[in-house]
């Protein structure tokens, strides 16, 4: 895919909180185990921090970490779709520890920031939206100061397998994560242990038992290839997982597998 057509495929599927959102609600009502909570528990922050949040998306980390935050950050956003922008700028104006220092559009491969500027740099679930997530991470040394750190996190290529097989079932192509199979969690490892002095590697796993088919149904519809399928492969998804759901008694286990990988600049 080209770097237009895929400029031009996130617009679209970022344009509104919609997606994202079936996803979220999706491990909300399922999870074992916060995915906000968790990456919080691995997250050291403290007074006075300057951050940057590359591909902010809506602003629900903030909002999910309210009672959690020390006083005094400042916090840069910046997303390439103007909808996630608006929505976070107005969610993390409710945060009395937040000051938003800025707010803009751009590209994780060409920050609009001076070099040495942030003490954080957060690429959560982004650099697979990117075409060079080698490029954006560089960018992301370039702007943190030295001993400062990036946060990168990523899907493994198994996450949610079970979903996955049966979406490749009725749309074809790999029963894959789409978002690892751009870039996952192993690749953040591996280019952040070759670009920052040090990496630190978390896992996550947790087995989600979904209960409403619909709600599987609405997951995978929410990202490529499920997002732009025709009709008539959309109901054969959803035939596919009501199938399966009721010979599973009305539970439907799909098991989430992502994580996070920590590189720290040299001083």
């Amino acid at each position: 895919m080209s770097s237009e057509s895929r400029h031009d495929e996130i617009q679209g599927q970022y344009a509104t909180p919609r997606n994202l959102a079936m996803r979220g609600s999706f491990q909300a009502k399922y999870a074992t185990v916060s995915w906000f909570g968790w990456l919080r528990d691995r997250i050291d922050l403290r007074e006075s921090t300057h951050i940057l949040d590359v591909g902010c998306g809506p602003g629900w980390l903030w909002k999910a970490w309210e009672k959690r935050l020390p006083n005094d950050l400042h916090i840069s956003l910046v997303d390439i779709s103007p909808g996630m922008i608006q929505e976070a700028k107005t969610n993390l104006s409710m945060l009395e520890q937040i000051e938003i220092v800025d707010a803009g559009l751009a590209d994780a491969v060409a920050l609009p920031h001076a070099a040495e500027t942030f003490d954080v740099v957060f690429l959560l679930h982004v650099l697979y939206h990117t075409g060079d997530p080698r490029s954006a991470l560089q960018e992301a040394l370039r702007v943190l100061r030295p001993g400062g750190q990036v946060f990168v996190s990523a899907n493994t290529l198994d996450n949610l397998s079970e979903l996955h097989l049966l979406g490749a079932k009725a749309f074809g192509g790999p029963a894959v994560d789409p978002g690892a199979a751009l870039f996952s969690l192993d690749d953040a490892e591996t280019l952040v242990s070759e670009i920052f002095e040090t990496a630190e590697r978390y896992d996550l796993t947790d087995v989600l038992t979904c209960t409403h088919h619909e709600d599987a149904v609405g997951v995978l519809l929410s990202m490529p290839p499920g997002n732009s399928a025709p009709d008539e492969q959309r109901d054969h998804l959803a035939k596919l997982i009501r199938e399966e759901s009721d010979k599973a008694g009305g539970q439907l286990l799909a098991t989430r597998r992502n994580g996070l990988v920590v590189g720290t600049k040299s001083l």
